[in-house]
């Protein structure tokens, strides 16, 4: 129970601070978002690789994520970062000019974020 406990605090940790780095050194949006995304791939692959797909680790990253997806990033909503992500990938191909398959593989990952975010409400709004 212990090691949940500090799992789910080290997961919370890093992206708070994730966030308020967001804030201090002015990271564009776009790649705030792609390093929630990164860090999202990296956590769930500790709790697949390393905790057996143990549910409370599984319990303990939604937690942690719903924590700091639901904080606001300078001003903005997550939601809103992630509406204009996706509005900027749909519409470019993003940055870096993706394929059609790396394109639906990073929407993949945006909709899982989206599930850790309370007002998905909020998201359609933005994205309009």
């Amino acid at each position: 129970m212990y090691m949940v406990g500090f799992f789910s605090m080290y997961m919370t940790l890093r992206g708070v601070l994730q966030a308020e780095k967001r804030d201090v050194i002015g990271l564009q949006e776009q790649l705030f978002v792609r390093k929630v995304i990164e860090l999202h791939d990296k956590i769930m692959a500790y709790v697949t690789d390393c905790f057996l797909n143990n549910s409370l680790f599984h319990k303990a990253l939604k937690e942690a994520f719903e924590i700091f997806c639901n904080k606001g990033v300078a001003r903005s909503s997550s939601a809103k970062l992630l509406a204009t992500f996706c509005d900027n990938i749909l519409k470019n191909g993003g940055s870096e000019k993706l394929s059609d398959e790396a394109i639906e593989e990073t929407l993949e990952k945006v909709v899982k974020l989206l599930a850790y975010i309370s007002n998905n409400d909020l998201f359609a709004e933005f994205y309009r």
